[in-house]
Parts: structure tokens; C-alpha cells; sequence
């Protein structure tokens, strides 16, 4: 079986590095290739890019590498529509304890740390150094940046978008499709679509489109 990382950008070559890391570990994976629906038939770090219709044709599992948590939902719910299974890739250097549990498709980078009986959703993209407390709830889709640090018993909705260095009081809630700008520092709620940046942090607008590049 050969990993197909879906998104040929920056975030997909940072995937591609972590699946390297794991494959010095201990062999997975028969090959690796891109997807790129926009700009296929090239090669990326000597990694051929292919489009999803070309991937279907060889026997895959799939890592979603984009950084935007919409398009990391409906490129999930496309991969799923075709009975194609999501990669889970954790860094050897992460632990994960027996009372932790990580949804299909996660993607921990290297220095993550998952304090004890927390959840992870499915499609969930941690970047390096992020830090979730314990009994924390993170749902399906979310991206958590560099240097985040959660306090425990928090709970994240779906889709939810958490920039470089956010920290996140215990026992807040943030609801689905909401942005934590970088470096905020977040001590109450923040509700769906909300756009919450600074310190302390404040919802300033609501992310209508859904999309956080755009958004910040």
C-alpha cells in the first residue's frame, strides 16, 4: 500500500517529511505520491504528483495535508466516498497513552503532547510543540498550530482553526468553525464562526465564508 498525501503545498511537504521520519522507524508503506487536483503530473522532493482520479487507479491510504479545516472536511468526506481509508501519522517521538484516544486521519508532528484522556476527532492535524491538556475534546477537522498549549477539559468544536502560539484557559469551550488567532490568549468561550484574536482574546467578526485565509 502506498500513501497518498492529499495537498502538494508547504503543509503536504511537512507531511511528507513526517511519513519519512516513520518510515526510518519501521517500513509502512510501499511508496509514497501527491495528490494535486489543480496541478498534477509533476514531482514534488522527487515525489510524484498525481491527480485523485490518477491515485485511484493504485492502491492507496490517504493523509489530508491542507491547512484549511473546510477543505480538510470535504476532501475527508471525498476520500471516504470512495471507500479510500485515512492515514493516521504520529511522530515516534509522541507518545500516546492507552487513555488517549486519536481519530482516524490525525496527523501529530514532532514534540506534540496529549496529556491524559483526551480525544481526538477524526482529521485532526496537530503541527510541532502543540500541547493539548487532559480530558480535553477536540472534534473531526480541526488544525492546531506550533506552540499551542490548552489547558484540561477543554472542548473544541468541528473545523475549528487555532493559530501559532494560542493558549486556551481550562474548561472553555469553542464552538464548530471557529478561528483563535495567533498568539491569543483565550480565558472565555468562543462561539460557532467566531473570529476571537488578541490578549485576552474577543470575538471580533464572525467567519461567514468558513475559510480562515481569507478570514485573518
Amino acid at each position: 500500500m502506498k500513501l497518498a498525501i492529499y495537498g502538494a503545498g508547504g503543509l503536504g511537504r511537512e507531511v511528507l517529511l513526517l511519513a519519512q521520519q516513520i518510515e526510518k522507524q519501521a517500513h509502512r508503506w510501499d511508496g509514497l505520491i501527491f495528490i494535486d487536483d489543480i496541478s498534477p503530473n509533476r514531482d514534488v522532493k522527487g515525489i510524484p504528483v498525481v491527480s485523485f482520479d490518477q491515485a485511484l487507479t493504485q492502491h492507496i491510504e490517504v493523509v489530508i495535508a491542507v491547512g484549511e479545516p473546510s477543505l480538510r472536511a470535504q476532501l475527508a468526506d471525498k476520500t471516504a466516498s470512495h471507500h479510500l481509508a485515512l492515514a493516521t501519522l504520529i511522530h515516534p517521538d509522541v507518545t500516546v497513552t492507552e487513555c488517549t484516544r486519536v481519530g482516524p486521519g490525525c496527523v501529530l508532528a514532532k514534540g506534540v503532547y496529549l496529556s491524559c484522556d483526551v480525544t481526538l476527532g477524526s482529521n485532526v492535524y496537530m503541527q510541532p510543540n502543540a500541547s493539548v491538556g487532559h480530558d480535553a475534546q477536540v472534534g473531526d477537522h480541526v488544525v492546531i498550530s506550533t506552540f499551542v498549549t490548552t489547558g484540561g477539559n477543554v472542548v473544541i468544536g468541528d473545523r475549528v482553526f487555532i493559530g501559532m502560539s494560542a493558549v486556551l484557559q481550562q474548561k472553555i469551550t469553542v464552538g464548530n468553525d471557529a478561528i483563535i488567532g495567533m498568539g491569543a490568549v483565550v480565558f472565555n468561550d468562543i462561539r460557532e464562526e467566531g473570529i476571537a484574536l488578541g490578549n485576552p482574546a474577543r470575538v471580533m467578526r464572525n467567519n461567514d465564508e468558513k475559510r480562515v485565509f481569507k478570514s485573518l
